[in-house]
């Protein structure tokens, strides 16, 4: 029997999702299933790895199963990608000893950090890791766990990482993709590939540690017992993976030397191919998940997030209307600041909600409103926090450029872009010319693609570009450009002025 069907499942901040699609990239249904992330303390951010990534994943196969009447048998490969630097300790059954530790939204690594780069050296970190440590990675992670809950370390048998735990559930083999290892500093050599001998001790036992495998690789098959929980064929090949990022860049053909994207979700993530590492940036460096190619990556703390937010606090009539059948709590928002032009009327937000990623790299940042007098409305704050993230981005996008790297065009994908408003303010803050592709599935589609590609029925990268259609561009407007141009030297300036008071509590 021919098989022709490719599968992919994403776990995202508040969502997981699915596709079945065919060799063509014809995608035949789609599946999401929602959760909530899980804040025990401030500074902490966390996932139920069973109740949320697995529960979803199994929920999704069987629903796309269900809905396109196809026979699991007729599934050539799964792949497979969860948001970036989580990690899940778990026992030798591959049952979790804790909730998954999120990315750089949480930030109780802070002293561990110190710690390392107290004992290591920074320089050093920074050589054989090629990127300094933020709270991004999972190294100090471990060393948290380590040091805070050692029964819980004592009782580890494997540290899993993003997509890893998805994987190993599925096959019973441990693995970390190329790209995501790249988040797993101090441990990782970024110029073997491999773990690091030297910095590892620091940390635990490399045995501990998954086996490091390329995006498109088969990495193992799956087992009678995943087969039972999750609907699909015993003996199905798994793919490597990659993050969430990663995946949904490879989604809408980000796939050569000078492709760049910006991934608008909970979080602002940005990724940009190159053929080389960048040599004079602060941005992240990461093998790419095509290994022969590099990155320049990074991320922002609290983007969608920070909309959420202020739609849920400031808005809840809006949100009750839209329960009751209403239109949407977020048109509505967009919609009330039409008339209200670049600068919100001199609102300014430091979007630093859950401290910073990049481009500050401070965990101990804190949100900001300034500028409020008693004529603005929510409408100005809530423009002022489009701008804001907007602000960020264009930090970061100078950060890169700083590379010797130029950017003139960016595919942006991701919830935010659903806001063709949103997306000019973007364009004008920044400069650069914004391409929404037709299609946005997100990383459960670049998933299928690195199954099909790992075996072979996909030929070729080219092939996967060939598939992207653009549906919407944003273009800079050179009026509103030069106005923005002193609302960012503002925005720099007010957190330049507030750092002390933010780091004092």
């Amino acid at each position: 029997m021919n098989k022709k069907y490719l599968l992919g499942v994403d776990v995202g901040t508040y969502e997981s999702k699915g596709v079945l699609c065919d060799a063509d990239g014809k995608i035949l249904n789609m599946q999401t299933s929602p959760h909530l992330i899980k804040i025990p303390k401030p500074g902490w951010a966390e996932h139920d790895p069973m109740g949320d990534w697995w529960a979803d994943f199994c929920s999704i196969t069987k629903r796309l199963l269900e809905n396109t009447g196809i026979n699991p048998r007729d599934i050539a490969a799964i792949g497979c990608s969860a948001i970036s630097t989580a990690l899940v300790p778990v026992d030798e059954n591959c049952n979790p000893l804790r909730n998954a530790i999120l990315y750089g939204i949480d930030t109780r690594s802070v002293p561990q950090i110190k710690e390392l780069n107290s004992t290591i050296g920074e320089e050093r970190i920074k050589e054989i890791c090629g990127n300094p440590l933020t709270v991004d990675f999972t190294g100090p992670k471990i060393l948290w766990i380590k040091q805070n809950e050692p029964e819980i370390y004592e009782k580890a048998a494997h540290f899993t990482m993003t997509q890893g735990f998805l994987v190993a559930r599925l096959t019973g083999e441990y693995i970390l993709d190329k790209y995501s290892a790249s988040g797993a500093g101090p441990m990782y050599n970024c110029k073997t590939g491999t773990w690091d001998d030297s910095l590892t001790s620091y940390i635990t036992e490399k045995e501990r540690l998954p086996r490091i495998v390329d995006s498109t690789e088969i990495v193992g098959y799956v087992t009678g017992r995943a087969a039972k929980e999750t609907g699909l064929a015993e003996g199905t090949p798994v793919v490597g993976g990659s993050t969430d990022a990663s995946a949904e860049a490879v989604s809408v053909g980000v796939v050569e030397p000078g492709d760049f994207m910006i991934m608008y979700g909970s979080t602002v993530y940005m990724i940009k191919v190159m053929n080389e590492p960048p040599q004079n940036t602060n941005m992240r460096s990461a093998t790419y998940v095509f290994p022969e190619f590099s990155s320049v990556v990074g991320g922002m703390a609290t983007t969608g997030s920070l909309t959420r937010w202020v739609r849920d606090n400031f808005a809840k009539e809006l949100v009750e209307r839209e329960q009751l059948g209403g239109p949407n709590a977020y048109d509505t928002l967009f919609a009330e600041i039409d008339n209200i032009g670049p600068g919100a009327d001199g609102v300014i937000v430091l979007p630093y909600f859950s401290g910073e990623r990049l481009p500050i790299n401070d965990p101990s940042a804190k949100g900001v409103i300034f500028g409020l007098n008693l004529t603005h409305t929510r409408s100005h704050i809530f423009k002022a926090v489009l701008e804001g993230v907007g602000y960020g981005i264009d930090q970061c996008l100078e950060l890169i450029r700083s590379s010797e790297s130029p950017i003139n065009r960016i595919t942006a994908v991701g919830g935010g872009t659903k806001s063709l408003g949103w997306m000019q303010i973007i364009s004008d803050i920044t400069g650069c010319i914004q391409s929404i592709p037709e299609i946005t599935v997100g990383a459960a589609y670049g998933d299928a693609i690195f199954a099909g590609l790992g075996v072979g029925l996909i030929k070729s990268r080219q092939e996967v570009k060939g598939w992207i259609r653009e549906k919407y561009v944003t273009i800079p407007d050179v009026q509103k450009m030069e106005i923005y141009r002193g609302y960012k030297e503002k925005y720099a300036q007010i957190y330049n002025c507030t750092k002390e008071i933010m780091h004092s509590y």
